[in-house]
């Protein structure tokens, strides 16, 4: 009877064991990337009392027209840029950081009038806004196989934005949290929603998600994963 037990204790053993093996080995916990996202929105919260537009330095578009009393700007950029790591607790719940930049290129336009009936249009300044985004996150895979996973996530955080003087306004504008639209950096709530995600791979992985905030609508990338 003594055996009997021995026997059935040390294979209880093993089966542990193998199970904790079993809960460790299907999945890697690090993973880092790095991801292109198209139509970003930087800034969502932080509104100035123009009244000319809810988001005027930051449309969903790659390109915009926004025209002021006295003065306008074109601007155009080519989406966000992300570097990303990732902690897996298990399969289903991790953590991590990215840090994102946006580059939009402004020509600013100042109305000169000539007489009364005209006016002429001028370039006051050309230069670029630079906003970086530091996140934190969260994320859920909701369905996991061997080389694709479903997900969603949340990206919260604070993004610098460093503007150059030749785009500054002449003159100063009040913001809705008391920063000023004149100065050359100042800082902003950020957010990025990732609504759906899908990932394909095992080690060398190639991701996709659809999302709102910082990050663009849509993103594509890579990651690696040890």
């Amino acid at each position: 009877m003594k055996k009997i037990v021995s026997i059935l204790a040390f294979v209880f053993m093993l089966v542990s064991l193998s199970a904790q093996d079993g809960e460790i080995k299907p999945y890697s916990k690090h993973e880092i990337g790095f991801s292109v996202g198209a139509f970003p929105i930087i800034g969502l919260i932080v509104t100035p009392n123009t009244g000319v537009s809810s988001l005027p330095d930051d449309q969903i578009g790659h390109a915009y027209y926004i025209k002021r009393d006295e003065n306008y700007e074109n601007m155009y950029h080519l989406g966000s840029y992300t570097f990303n790591y990732n902690y897996h607790f298990n399969l289903k719940h991790s953590i991590g950081g990215s840090l994102s930049w946006v580059g939009k290129h402004i020509d600013t336009y100042w109305i000169y009038p000539r007489n009364s009936v005209q006016s002429a249009d001028t370039v006051n300044g050309s230069g670029w806004n630079h906003y970086f985004t530091l996140q934190g996150n969260y994320r859920y895979t909701y369905f996991h196989q061997k080389k694709i996973s479903l997900y969603f996530g949340i990206n919260w955080g604070i993004t610098l934005c460093v503007r150059d003087k030749d785009i500054l306004p002449k003159e100063t504008r009040h913001w809705l949290l008391g920063s000023e639209s004149n100065a050359v950096s100042y800082f902003a709530p950020a957010m990025h929603l990732n609504v759906f995600g899908i990932e394909t791979g095992e080690k060398y992985v190639f991701n996709m998600e659809i999302g709102l905030g910082t990050q663009g609508i849509v993103k594509a990338g890579f990651k690696y994963k040890f």
